[in-house]
């Protein structure tokens, strides 16, 4: 099998120290059981979209913690006390694998302190382009990230290792119809750029040949200068909507669209239903760049 179940404890040093709490990982399949008086794994990611990749692939066999939790940005979140502590009885850790800041301050501490927590780096196998954490919010990446979950589920649980295993492509035929659904949307597009507040979607644009815009970089505002340039670009390609994420103040984004009288409009890159949200996003796309 092509995943690593990981550098699984040995691979980063590292935390608890943020609370001056220090628990040890438990062992396989230490979630609390169902009905079927077996135990459930229970898996740790970072962010939202992966909980709907390893439901989707786990079943019912699966208890998901999410440590970034909804509204909370990846850039700035800490993890909570009781979060450490529940990660304690943690089976394995779905690492998105790129630079994503949570993960780069905070994965290594936790490895550190859970040293029997598996880690699968799901990520592997995907071209990263540098200082853009945003790998899942292209389907083919999000296809990816299925099959290292789906393949350390099977080595961590082999007796239900079949089961993942067709969860896996009937999953993966979700997100090919997604994908199959995106470029049908986005080929017709005339405009093949968009504005968007935060840079969360570079793997889309690259994977559907089109041109995101951001408005910050590196979480910093616009100059008054950038913002001028950005404001006479909007307006030279007649940008009509700009694309804001809930977690982010969008007030450049807002100054920019009352300028050029454009609307703003959520683009959630961090939200758990994922195909839905893709999708969405994607019929917003073509109708801002339709002739």
């Amino acid at each position: 099998m092509s995943m690593k179940l990981s550098r699984m404890c040995s691979r980063i040093p590292l935390l608890l120290a943020l609370c001056g709490l220090f628990v040890l990982g438990a062992g396989c399949l230490s979630g609390s059981p169902d009905d079927g008086g077996e135990d459930t794994i229970t898996v740790a990611v970072s962010i939202l979209p992966q909980k709907a990749f390893v439901e989707a692939v786990g079943g019912d066999r699966v208890d998901v913690l999410v440590m970034v939790p909804p509204g909370a940005s990846p850039a700035t979140y800490e993890p909570a006390t009781d979060q450490l502590v529940a990660l304690a009885s943690a089976d394995m850790y779905v690492a998105v694998g790129s630079p994503l800041p949570f993960e780069t301050v905070y994965l290594p501490r936790l490895i550190d302190a859970n040293p029997g927590l598996a880690v699968v780096d799901s990520g592997e196998g995907i071209a990263i382009v540098e200082n853009d954490p945003h790998t899942w919010n292209a389907p083919p990446n999000a296809m990816i990230m299925v099959d290292s979950i789906a393949d350390a589920l099977a080595v961590l649980d082999p007796a239900h290792g079949q089961a993942y295993l067709q969860n896996r492509d009937a999953y993966r035929a979700e997100l090919a119809a997604l994908d199959a659904d995106i470029r049908t949307m986005t080929g017709s597009m005339e405009q093949k750029s968009f504005m968007v507040f935060h840079p969360a979607w570079g793997y889309f644009a690259r994977e559907y040949g089109l041109e995101q815009i951001p408005i910050e970089a590196h979480g910093k505002e616009p100059s008054p200068g950038q913002l001028a340039a950005l404001i006479r670009r909007a307006e030279e390609e007649h940008i009509s909507v700009i694309f804001v994420n809930p977690q982010m103040s969008t007030q450049s984004a807002e100054v920019i669209a009352q300028q050029i009288g454009a609307t703003p409009v959520d683009a959630d890159p961090l939200a758990e239903n994922y195909t839905a949200n893709l999708r969405t996003f994607a019929g917003h796309l073509a109708a801002e760049g339709a002739a």
